[in-house]
């Protein structure tokens, strides 16, 4: 007789929230900025909804985002109801609206990014710019805060003031936030950048995760060059990675954990070679008596003290994954059990449906890994009590 799987009730690590007129509304925007709030807008009257910004030459929409206008459902919500859930659901109107869905995809608790604000920087006006984040974080948080057991959040900030980004973090963590998403490279600089170490001191300081998401790094590059700016989105987690695992970052601060996310797992075994090399051919270079070049340009002789898959292997550096990728089960294999976070993408269109349910299908994982991979791996990284 086949034993049945266990099925756990899922840890999302990586969802998502659609912004909505409500996101930027008096109630959470600051008053300076209210007449240039972000607005949605149906420039050709078919309902392909764009989010029109002051300061921003074109309109645009980011994944899904916005999904409606005027409480009228765009064409895309409308027929992929079937992988966002309900309108309510996927612009997050209320933490109820949200848990009925979790509850269908055999998900307990859920940690939430932003849609919109997958582009950086939103507005070319950096303080529009900063409030605009501010105001994502306070209906976040507000809505979130309906049922803090089940529904977390991470902070949205605005690196073109890595001084004010750093206050972002700290006034987010005491509202209840449970990380700091970033983007592995900002316009021309990477995260590893010396003028954002206040983001890195503060984040380590409060104890909060840092997480490389994807995203469009570049305004300008999207509006010059959109079909490059768009092949950016993954590619600049890979880009972080790289110069993170190389900057002394996690040597500096050994207690912050790092996650690079919704990229698959396939990437990490080229990255972590690739990583290494550069590495060891600094290492080369300084035993024939050359001296290396740094890699970080904020720290002259900055060089990582470990090799790259020791800071995996000791607890710092997570990644996610897709619950049907083949090679997941060699990676965990060979990076252990213990480093890969399960997301579901709620309520983006692409996402697997049910996929906390087809990960513990799989049969070529054990149940421990099962776990892990699908509960405690979440609540390690954004350092929440590992349930029993």
């Amino acid at each position: 007789m086949s034993k049945e799987p266990q099925i756990f009730e899922a840890w999302d690590a990586d969802g998502h929230v659609e912004e909505w007129s409500e996101t930027f509304s008096d109630q959470y925007l600051d008053p300076p900025f209210r007449d240039r709030r972000p607005e949605v807008v149906d420039p050709n009257g078919d309902g392909r909804y764009l989010w029109k910004i002051a300061d921003r030459p074109s309109l645009f929409k980011v994944g899904g985002s916005p999904t409606s206008m005027n409480g009228v459902a765009s064409p895309e919500q409308a027929l992929l109801s079937e992988w966002r859930g309900s309108l309510p659901s996927a612009e997050f109107h209320s933490a109820a609206d949200r848990l009925a869905l979790m509850d269908q995809e055999t998900t307990l608790l859920q940690v939430n990014y932003p849609t919109m604000l997958l582009g950086w920087p939103i507005s070319y006006n950096q303080p529009l710019n900063a409030a605009i984040t501010r105001a994502y974080n306070n209906w976040v948080a507000d809505v979130s805060n309906q049922a803090p057991e089940r529904m977390k959040w991470v902070s949205v900030i605005d690196p073109g003031d890595p001084k004010g980004a750093a206050l972002e973090i700290i006034r987010t963590k005491e509202m209840g936030s449970v990380g700091v998403m970033v983007f592995g490279v900002y316009g021309n600089k990477s995260i590893d950048d010396p003028s954002f170490e206040p983001i890195w001191a503060t984040a380590a300081e409060t104890g909060m995760p840092v997480a490389v998401h994807p995203g469009i790094p570049s305004l300008e590059i999207n509006e010059s060059h959109p079909n490059f700016g768009q092949h950016q989105f993954k590619f600049s987690v890979l880009m972080g990675f790289k110069r993170i695992m190389l900057s002394g970052i996690l040597d500096r601060y050994p207690d912050l954990k790092v996650g690079f996310l919704e990229t698959g797992c396939a990437w990490v075994d080229f990255m972590v070679e690739l990583t290494q090399e550069s590495l060891d051919m600094s290492n080369q270079r300084e035993e024939v008596g050359l001296k290396h070049r740094p890699f970080s340009a904020s720290f002259i002789n900055a060089k990582p003290e470990l090799a790259v898959a020791d800071y995996i292997r000791r607890g710092q550096v997570f990644f996610g994954f897709e619950v049907d990728e083949e090679i997941l089960s060699y990676m965990v294999d060979k990076y252990g059990p213990d480093c890969w976070l399960y997301a579901s993408d709620i309520p983006h269109a692409h996402r697997r449906l049910n996929s906390p349910v087809r990960l513990q299908e799989r049969a070529d994982l054990s149940d421990e890994a099962k776990r892990k991979l699908l509960v405690d791996n979440t609540a390690s990284f954004y350092g929440l009590p590992m349930p029993s």
